[in-house]
């Protein structure tokens, strides 16, 4: 395996882990858009969870498809070991894996998944990264698998972007108060400089959602379609002929 990409550093996990739950705008309502759309069950159902984090979409998937088996994969060892501990109910039918989402090795698979998914990871890989990602994926895909992606979107003009960027914000505000009771959240928010919108970072790529449909149009997936959208985060994917 080549080596683990180490920009995203253990503090990054252990944060998102603390604050996540405020910081992604609705993210239960993306996990469940995400869970109907990739959902496919039975005995043979393998499903993989890119950047699978803590496993709260491994866990939407997994109540969503109950005889379904879920590998959640990510490179840090910290989610790992929180996703392995939360999802400890559902026994051998959550696997975990270590893995550098720009490799290429991890590709290669003895058994052709049903579905793919992945929330919150894409955008850290460029244009190019991100089609032959799809081209790969589309070749790795059992025919009809699934794919189902939940990222950050780049909007395509600056009125776009600011609407992203307040949107974000005033999400983040609004749970921190209703969940928090107060605004700290909101300020950790701020302070850890989370939203790519308010604060540019080299590690974040996002790209536009035309792009990302027309990716993966070009790689051969048929009803390429957008889910949900909101605050400059999408849900989109396609079918594996």
């Amino acid at each position: 395996m080549a080596e683990i990409d180490v920009a995203w550093s253990e503090g990054d996990s252990e944060e998102f882990i603390e604050y996540g739950h405020f910081f992604v705008p609705q993210r239960e309502k993306q996990a469940d858009v995400v869970a109907a759309m990739a959902g496919v069950d039975g005995p043979d159902a393998r499903i993989l969870d890119l950047c699978c984090g803590q496993g709260l979409l491994s866990r939407a998937l997994l109540r969503a498809c109950p005889e379904a088996r879920v590998v959640g994969m990510d490179a840090s060892p910290t989610m790992l070991d929180r996703a392995r501990e939360d999802l400890s109910e559902f026994g051998g039918r959550f696997t975990t894996e270590r893995f550098d989402l720009a490799a290429t090795e991890w590709r290669d698979r003895a058994t052709a998944p049903s579905a793919v998914v992945s929330s919150l990871a894409l955008h850290h890989l460029d244009g190019e990264e991100k089609k032959a990602l799809y081209r790969d994926l589309r070749r790795m895909l059992a025919p009809g698998g699934r794919l189902v992606i939940a990222d950050i979107v780049q909007p395509v003009s600056e009125r776009g972007v600011e609407l992203a960027k307040r949107s974000w914000e005033d999400a983040v505000r609004e749970r921190s108060l209703a969940e928090g009771g107060d605004l700290a959240a909101y300020r950790k928010f701020h302070e850890l400089k989370w939203s790519n919108f308010h604060y540019p970072d080299p590690m974040d790529k996002p790209s536009t959602l035309p792009d990302h449909l027309a990716w993966l149009t070009e790689a051969g997936f048929s009803e390429v379609d957008v889910y949900w959208m909101d605050a400059g985060h999408a849900v989109y994917g396609g079918v594996a002929p």
